[in-house]
């Protein structure tokens, strides 16, 4: 597996994803969907001093764990928000968790040391 560490900004989501890409050897939006909403979720909300994020590519299937120091959470526990009739009924906040467990085809969490592990994996 390949590793890259990030600080906990928004700016470093340019970096992450050439990274999977890299990882993948082409773009792939599902991909690209998952990591900026695990990442951004990170970013705003765990308070962590840096993300690494390990990922490998073999046989057509992505693995990604994102690991962090921050405020423990589990997103696998978070319930499934009511999904708006309309746009104006969206409310900001929890779709981006719904997408990813929706799209990755295993997710697997634990926390550790100190440490949220998220695990994602994706048939590429």
């Amino acid at each position: 597996m390949n590793t890259i560490t990030l600080k906990p900004e928004i700016s470093e989501l340019y970096t992450l994803t050439e990274f999977i890409t890299n990882e993948m050897g082409e773009e792939n939006f599902q991909v690209n969907l998952i990591v900026e909403e695990t990442f951004v979720n990170i970013v705003n909300y765990s308070k962590t001093e840096s993300v690494t994020v390990n990922a490998e590519c073999k046989d057509n299937v992505l693995t990604m764990e994102f690991i962090d120091s921050g405020i423990e959470f589990n997103p696998l526990l978070k319930e499934k928000p009511a999904v708006p009739n309309n746009i104006d009924e969206a409310e900001v906040g929890g779709l981006g968790i719904l997408l990813t467990k929706e799209m990755a085809d295993e997710l697997d969490y634990h926390y550790e040391n100190g440490e949220n592990h998220l695990k994602i994996i994706k048939n590429v």
